[in-house]
């Protein structure tokens, strides 16, 4: 048993553990971290996910605090360093707070700030954030097209490859989602991208990022087992077994006599199917599985194309995007018309690509060693996780802030309408990246006047500051410089406001200076709302621990059944606790 004033130290001591790791890969200025094993292999990464989840920790609350931050970054696939930083300074801001703390008094504080974040919380990110931001985006050139959608991948993956690698593949990655969307609804794009993108991606190691491309097609990383020339269109066959006869599965260990009338029996079988191939005028097969070395054969001779061992959640995809026509005749299962077949050359291996009839294109991602090349993956799969939150988060963000727009500023209402990233930015969604939001959210926690609870609001100001402070740690100085500007500008913003004056511009943010190197980007503020309110999640369930329990018996998650495995157990326990038994005469 641990008492709550030594759990509170415990679980500071464990969170500035993990926040030596995640600090000094933040922003565009963090490096990366180096990991190695006993056997020699290496990992190189700053991605905040992939760093936290290859540590081995063995103290159960750094355990919660990791799922936790990885049920955050399924839902917003975002802003997995920023959450451990902020947990760490919000326990940090309760241990220095005065009094001493007990159990009873910490599981209130957890429930106050809980209560905070759907209250004073909301009210500062619904009502008073959104129009700053859209006032400091709608003053700068974020109106062309497809612009926005290049600053929120830019301001995503700033902070999670080097600086080089980020514009080679902010520019390959806004590529490849306006070729998959060909002018379609953008919602529908991004959650179609995002859940097949393990099938709409392919990965090249031993080439540097910048030979990253987008290729039309459908790229399947096996080769053609055999090949030939072929007219364009053609008719493919999709096959999840095998043409031949299945005498024995594998693992099996049985004795058969072979007759030869069944021999034969099986390969007129054999021949009538593949007679049926070329009534059907098939030229590609593609099958799951590895075909007798007769088909082979009869394929080289009657010059159809063979790919095997596809895998069969590419050909289930194909099957979908293709309208495939579903034949009776089993194994024969799927027919579908392809645009062409080709072989591409992709680093040291040989691919096939498949042309379908709706224009499909696949994501090439390349990278010289295989850890840089799964953070390569992780950061752009992780790019469209945060644009399906921020889109399917819009819808809220238009109601909300369509009725302060002005009844006769029509372009900003059709924009709100119509172009689903030109309506985020008008509805204020989004926030140049670099602390704008923090520093906002900060202002108004502080100057909230209706505010129910002070204390804890001024916790959780307080705690926000840490995110720039860290983003600007290569000088304090910048960042105290850079809050004095902004919280003055802001002053200067409102005094403007009250006198119906000609509004001064609010710029702010990494990359907007004009002494800045960096390109400027943008982020979401519904993905920024989540992480607060996650953290203040799991604040809540760290500081109700009242007593962390060791135990050798399997930890059940779900609902419990009693079962005769769990009687056997439980005998076996009574056996061993009462080795003599004492029985009546």
């Amino acid at each position: 048993m641990i008492r709550s004033r030594q759990m509170l130290e415990e679980c500071v001591c464990v969170l500035a553990a993990l926040e030596c790791v995640v600090r000094r890969c933040l922003g565009p200025d963090g490096g990366s971290v180096l990991f190695t094993r006993d056997t020699g292999e290496t990992l190189v990464s700053r991605h905040g996910q992939r760093l936290l989840c290859a540590l081995h920790l063995e103290h159960p609350m750094a355990r919660m605090v990791l799922d936790c931050m990885c049920a955050h970054a399924k839902a917003t696939g975002d802003g997995t360093k920023s959450f451990i930083l902020l947990l760490a300074a919000l326990l940090r801001g309760i241990q220095n707070s005065a009094g001493s703390w007990t159990g009873p008094g910490l599981r209130n504080l957890a429930n106050r700030l809980l209560a905070v974040s759907r209250k004073e919380l909301d009210e500062a990110i619904i009502h008073k954030i959104p129009p700053y931001a859209s006032l400091c985006c709608s003053r700068h050139s974020y109106k062309r097209e497809g612009s926005i959608l290049d600053l929120l991948i830019g301001g995503y993956i700033s902070g999670r490859v080097a600086i080089g690698q980020a514009e080679i593949l902010r520019r390959v990655l806004c590529e490849f989602y306006h070729k998959v969307s060909q002018d379609q609804d953008a919602v529908e794009t991004i959650s179609f991208i995002h859940s097949h993108f393990s099938l709409l991606h392919t990965s090249v190691t031993g080439l540097p990022i910048g030979s990253s491309e987008v290729i039309e097609g459908l790229i399947v990383t096996r080769d053609w087992s055999v090949w030939t020339e072929l007219q364009e269109p053609v008719k493919a066959l999709i096959l999840y077994e095998s043409l031949g006869p299945t005498i024995v599965t594998a693992g099996d260990n049985i004795s058969i006599c072979v007759q030869q009338d069944w021999l034969h029996h099986t390969e007129s079988i054999m021949k009538q199917k593949l007679l049926s191939l070329l009534d059907l005028k098939v030229h590609v097969v593609l099958s799951s599985v590895k075909q007798p070395e007769s088909v082979v054969q009869w394929a080289q001779l009657n010059h159809i194309a063979l790919l095997e061992f596809v895998d069969s959640g590419q050909l289930d995809f194909l099957s979908n995007i293709s309208a495939a026509e579903t034949l009776s005749h089993p194994p024969l299962q799927h027919l579908v018309t392809l645009k062409y077949c080709r072989r591409v050359q992709l680093g040291g291996h040989r691919y096939a690509c498949l042309g379908t009839v709706s224009p499909t294109h696949t994501l090439v991602l390349c990278a010289p060693a295989p850890g840089l090349l799964d953070q390569t993956v992780c950061v752009s799969h992780g790019v469209f996780a945060m644009l399906q939150h921020l889109s399917r988060t819009h819808d809220s963000f238009k109601k909300q802030f369509q009725s302060a727009i002005p009844a006769a500023d029509q372009s900003q209402s059709t924009l709100l309408t119509q172009d689903l990233w030109g309506g985020i930015m008008c509805a204020g969604g989004v926030l140049p990246v670099g602390g704008m939001f923090e520093f906002l959210l900060h202002h108004f926690l502080l100057n909230e006047r209706n505010c129910g609870d002070p204390e804890c609001c001024r916790l959780l100001a307080e705690a926000l500051l840490c995110v720039p402070r860290t983003l600007y740690s290569h000088n304090q100085r910048s960042f105290l410089n850079i809050q004095t500007c902004f919280l003055s500008d802001l002053k200067q913003l409102d005094r403007a406001k009250l006198r119906g004056s000609e509004l001064p511009d609010l710029k702010f943010g990494l990359g907007f200076s004009e002494s800045s190197e960096l390109p400027p980007c943008l982020e979401s503020v519904s993905g920024k709302q989540q992480l607060v309110v996650s953290v203040l999640q799991c604040l809540h369930r760290l500081l109700c621990v009242g007593a962390i329990l060791h135990t050798r018996t399997p930890l059940r998650t779900g609902p419990h059944t009693h079962s005769e495995e769990d009687e056997e157990e439980e005998e076996g326990i009574k056996e061993h606790s009462n080795p003599t038994q004492r029985t009546d005469a």
